[in-house]
């Protein structure tokens, strides 16, 4: 049976050693080299727990990606780039060196996919897997929740609605067309956040949020931290959405904007700057989408759609009850 210093051992010796400016994993603490003079250390940690994070078909693999990659997209929303990351481990006694070293896989697959380096980590015995993954870097500034204005553009870095098609297709047999299918499955197992187009848009947003949680929630969120509120225009269904909804008696709109773990980009911008920010997108491969605009303080915390349907704050929310 392994043992804690087994499982560390399969893991960081997939990772081979460190540069000789960090400590070697395994010391009672990390130490990432400073960044250049006038930038601040930003931290980030994020929890991934199997029973309400990883749903079926979503190998160990897969998990321990996904756990990366949660940090990953809050980084990407704020515009920093990540340095490191540690781990903290939580596994069933008797886990066998297959899983642990599927789990190496995919932080090892994460670490070079994002540029990051694991520097160490914990682990423990535990009723169900549980990775926790810490994450830090350097920067001057970063773009906050609270900086939207009256007067500006609402902007997403991508579609919304495909990874609650997914796990409706995973959880609940829910029925699509085979394309649509495979591509939003992928985005329930392999999500792709956007840290190089978060890093070139830093300078055009004005607020910025991960929307992990959900679109409404980031919209309400942004909204309430910077005191304006929003009139969505065109809500950003991905393409086949509607037929997916239809054929299944759901409502696009809902699996749009109250489904959660998008890992995209929801932000705000000035009417000024956003030519300037869209060509920079398109230039990287990506199309910046414009759903809507702020309003007046005297709307805060006002999400709506054009017709004055209110946006309800809701999405993915751990504790809430489902009744």
């Amino acid at each position: 049976m392994l043992d804690e210093y087994d499982i560390i051992k399969l893991i960081t010796g997939r990772f081979g050693k460190l540069p000789e400016s960090y400590l070697p994993i395994g010391d009672d603490v990390a130490l990432i080299p400073p960044g250049r003079d006038g930038e601040s250390v930003v931290l980030k940690c994020d929890m991934l727990v199997a029973k309400t994070d990883v749903p079926p078909g979503m190998s160990w693999k897969m998990a321990a990606r996904k756990a990366v990659a949660m940090c990953v997209s809050d980084f990407a929303a704020k515009g920093v780039r990540p340095t490191a990351f540690m781990v903290s481990l939580g596994m069933q006694r008797g886990t066998s060196e297959a899983k642990v070293l599927e789990l190496a896989s995919g932080l090892l697959e994460a670490s070079r996919e994002w540029g990051v380096k694991l520097v160490g980590g914990d682990t423990s015995e535990a009723g169900d897997l549980i990775i926790d993954c810490s994450m830090t870097g350097f920067a001057k500034k970063i773009v906050g929740r609270g900086g939207a204005r009256p007067g500006e553009y609402v902007v997403t870095s991508g579609p919304f609605g495909q990874t609650s098609a997914g796990l409706k297709i995973l959880m609940d047999g829910a029925k699509a067309e085979p394309s649509f299918r495979k591509e939003a499955v992928s985005s329930v197992c392999m999500p792709k956040p956007k840290l190089g187009l978060g890093l070139a848009l830093s300078r055009y947003l004005s607020s910025s949020i991960d929307s992990s949680d959900g679109l409404a929630i980031s919209l309400h969120t942004i909204s309430e931290m910077s005191g304006v509120g929003m009139r969505l225009t065109k809500l950003p269904f991905v393409k086949g959405l509607e037929e997916f909804a239809s054929r299944n008696s759901y409502s696009a709109e809902e699996l749009a904007l109250y489904g959660g773990e998008e890992y995209e980009i929801v932000g705000t911008v000035k009417k000024s700057r956003i030519q300037a920010a869209k060509s920079k997108a398109s230039s990287l491969g990506f199309e910046l989408r414009v759903i809507g605009e702020t309003v007046l303080p005297g709307n805060s915390g006002a999400v709506a759609l054009a017709d004055g349907r209110k946006v309800r704050k809701d999405g993915w929310v751990h504790f809430r009850s489902k009744g």
